[in-house]
C-alpha cells in the first residue's frame, strides 16, 4: 500500500498527487470554492461587520462533498475584527460543524483558553484540530487532554520546537504547510529526524489519524 504525505492545511492551490495529498483552505469572501477536497470557513481576519451572507455561504457550500472540514475558524487577538463578533461567528461555525458532522480546523492567536472554553460551552461533537501550533508543551498537553488534535507547520524547522515533537502523542497530531512555500516532505523529514523514527511509520500513523478525523477514503 502506497501512503502519501498528508498536508492537512495549506493556502497554496496544490494539486494532490499519488505522493502527496493536500487540503487547501477556502476562506469565505476571499477565495472561490475548489472542486477538489478542501476545507471551508470564515477566518477571523475576514469577518464582515454583518456576516449574514458569509454564514449563509458556509451553510450552502459547507455541506458539499468536497468540503472535508469546517474552518479555519476561531479567535485572533492580534487582528482588528471586533472580539464579540469573532466569538459569535466562531460559535456558529462550531454549531454548523456539529450539524454536518465534519471536523473543525481552529485558527487561534493568543486566545487558546478562550477557544477551549467556547468549544466546551458549544459542546463540540466533531474532531477539532488546532492548526499551525507553535506554542509550548504545557499548552499542547492541555489540548491533547481535551481530546483535540494539533497540526504542526513549517515553524518546526527552526529547531526551537523540538520539545513539541518529542512530547507529541502520534495519534493526536498532523503536519501542514499553512501559507508557507515549504514542502510538506521537508516537515515530515525534520519531524522524523528529531523523533528518530522511520518516515513510513509516521506516514502510516497519519493515515490512521486522517481516517479517524476525516470522512474520506484516501487510500483505496
Amino acid at each position: 500500500m502506497h501512503v502519501p504525505y498528508i498536508n492537512i492545511h495549506t493556502h497554496c492551490t496544490l494539486e494532490s498527487t499519488e505522493h502527496e495529498f493536500s487540503i487547501p483552505n477556502v476562506i469565505i469572501s476571499k477565495n472561490y470554492l475548489f472542486p477538489q477536497p478542501c476545507s471551508l470557513g470564515i477566518h477571523p481576519w475576514y469577518i464582515d461587520s454583518s456576516p449574514v451572507a458569509q454564514l449563509d455561504a458556509l451553510t450552502d457550500h459547507g455541506r458539499k462533498k468536497q468540503v472535508l472540514a469546517i474552518g479555519e475558524c476561531g479567535l485572533d487577538k492580534l487582528c482588528d475584527t471586533d472580539w464579540i463578533l469573532q466569538e459569535e461567528v466562531f460559535r456558529k461555525q462550531i454549531s454548523f460543524a456539529n450539524s454536518v458532522g465534519k471536523p473543525l480546523i481552529v485558527h487561534c492567536v493568543k486566545a487558546h483558553q478562550e477557544c477551549l472554553h467556547i468549544l466546551n460551552e458549544e459542546n463540540v461533537a466533531v474532531p477539532v484540530i488546532f492548526h499551525g501550533f507553535e506554542k509550548n508543551a504545557i499548552l499542547a498537553k492541555q489540548i491533547y487532554k481535551a481530546g483535540y488534535f494539533i497540526s504542526f507547520g513549517p515553524t518546526l524547522l527552526s529547531g526551537k520546537k523540538d520539545e513539541l515533537i518529542l512530547d507529541a502523542p502520534l495519534d493526536k497530531i498532523f503536519l501542514e504547510t499553512d501559507d508557507k512555500s515549504t514542502k510538506i516532505v521537508d516537515v515530515y523529514a525534520y519531524f522524523c529526524a528529531v523523533r528518530k523514527m522511520e518516515e513510513n511509520r509516521l506516514k502510516e500513523q497519519f493515515l490512521a489519524n486522517f481516517s479517524t478525523v476525516f470522512n474520506y477514503q484516501l487510500v483505496q
